[in-house]
């Protein structure tokens, strides 16, 4: 469930993070809170992620404990990548450690170690007047890195003019080889060898005589 609120506290924290939902909420505010907002079964810190993103502002509740959670400084972390404002509550006298005191360097507290009922006047007074006012929008000197790396963008190929000619020439080669193929499975009769002359017949001899010449 989205809520314009995503109230962040240690886990030690619990009792003191109800108390003010629940205070937020009977003034009309609509609320987060991950121990009671996230589903059995639900990715624990996909649900946060998409609660901070969701949220307009997200309220910080500020103790010893948090001063020393690591979830609680991811939270902060994250608000501040989304550019999303924060409003933290200065539940305990604790000086910051300096993780936080780098983020909240530039933002308000407000103390609710003074007394709870003029803190929560100032709490209510604050999430209208934020609530009210338009989002922030967002900062262009920060890049937004994406985790799929975009591909390279595809070079077109420039065409060889002598293309046409090299394929015409392939396309030779392949026909000859192929007529090749051919004739030399199916090879020529051998010619046939000229017939032989007749025999020439034997020219009679003379007669012989006895005649005695004169």
């Amino acid at each position: 469930m989205a809520a314009s609120i995503f109230i962040s506290y240690a886990g030690r924290d619990l009792a003191t993070a109800a108390t003010l939902c629940q205070a937020l909420e009977a003034a009309g505010f609509a609320c987060w809170m991950a121990s009671r907002d996230i589903p059995p079964g639900e990715n624990f810190q996909i649900a946060i992620v998409r609660a901070i993103r969701a949220a307009q502002v997200m309220v910080l509740v500020f103790t010893h404990n948090s001063n020393h959670s690591e979830e609680v400084a991811k939270e902060l972390a994250l608000a501040s990548q989304t550019r999303l404002r924060v409003v933290p509550l200065r539940m305990e006298e604790v000086l910051p450690n300096e993780a936080f005191a780098y983020e909240f360097a530039t933002r308000q507290w407000i103390d609710f170690t003074a007394g709870w009922d003029a803190a929560m006047a100032q709490l209510r007074q604050r999430l209208a007047a934020t609530l009210a006012a338009p989002e922030p929008p967002p900062d262009p000197t920060v890049a937004v890195v994406s985790l799929v790396a975009p591909r390279p963008p595809r070079t077109p190929r420039k065409r060889s003019p002598l293309g046409p000619v090299v394929a015409l020439i392939l396309i030779a080669a392949v026909l000859a080889a192929g007529a090749y193929f051919a004739l030399s499975r199916h090879p020529k009769p051998a010619a046939a060898a000229p017939a032989a002359a007749p025999p020439v017949a034997a020219m009679p001899k003379p007669a012989e005589t006895n005649d005695v010449p004169y």
